[in-house]
């Protein structure tokens, strides 16, 4: 009798489970396809291609990872930015890990003053829950973001919080192993601390869809688009300000 009550109760979760998986799913699809509608022609278009590299460290139970990035800014005044991400991924349980992070950004801009930005950064990521072969997966994090211009001596500071929800779905597999293509979809908000904005992308809402191909264990290949909705100010009205593409590649050694 107690098992088949139990029975009954899981059955009634999964089912909730599926619903608010759909829920989600129809909620990311929507922000998608509906973002574009509200472009503006000052919209930026950029262009990035990342490298990843993780190594696991088995007797301490972390992934050291490295993120190296070339990005191109298309506007009024073009400009590019070389990046480069080093972190620690931390398994606290199985479903939740910890991410200390660093991350230097030095943007090239012809004709003018260049820039250097330095950020750290602490996440947290959530692996849950997964309704059948659809994964989900929750990522919070927190930014103090320094900012130097060239030949000028005072910096900028500012501190803003990320969080991202996505939702991950294998093709050809039940799972995402080797020889596996996969769908993603994700939501990201961004909150800035500040009482002043300055910067577009400081208060943005980002919708984007990738699909990739998990090749090994070792080696996997993906293609982003993103869309951006930002403002100036908090008061300002919020408008697609930038349509990201992002090839990258990650292996694992």
């Amino acid at each position: 009798m107690k098992f088949d009550l139990f029975i009954t109760k899981y059955k009634l979760h999964r089912i909730t489970c599926h619903k608010s998986a759909i829920l989600i799913i129809n909620f990311l699809l929507v922000g998608w396809f509906i973002m574009p509608l509200f472009s503006q022609e000052e919209a930026q278009v950029e262009l990035r291609s990342t490298y990843t590299h993780q190594h696991y460290i088995s007797k301490y139970r972390f992934w050291i990872r490295n993120d190296i990035g070339l990005r191109h800014y298309f506007e009024e005044n073009p400009y590019s930015m070389f990046l480069l991400r080093p972190r620690a991924i931390i398994e606290l349980t199985g479903l939740v890990d910890f991410h200390p992070a660093v991350d230097f950004r030095y943007s090239v801009h012809p004709g003018l003053l260049n820039t250097f930005e330095l950020r750290t950064w602490q996440g947290v990521s959530l692996h849950w829950p997964d309704v059948g072969r659809v994964m989900f997966d929750h990522f919070y994090r927190f930014e103090q973001r320094f900012y130097w211009t060239e030949g000028i001596r005072d910096e900028e500071i500012g501190l803003r919080s990320r969080y991202r929800l996505r939702m991950q779905v294998p093709f050809n597999n039940r799972i995402i192993t080797d020889h596996t293509y996969f769908m993603a979809l994700r939501g990201e908000v961004f909150i800035p601390h500040d009482k002043e904005i300055e910067e577009l992308f400081a208060s943005l809402l980002r919708i984007g869809m990738n699909i990739g191909y998990n090749q090994n264990s070792k080696w996997r290949y993906q293609l982003t688009g993103y869309f951006d909705a930002g403002r100036n100010t908090l008061e300002d009205e919020r408008k697609v300000s930038k349509f990201i593409v992002e090839l990258s590649i990650r292996t694992r050694f």
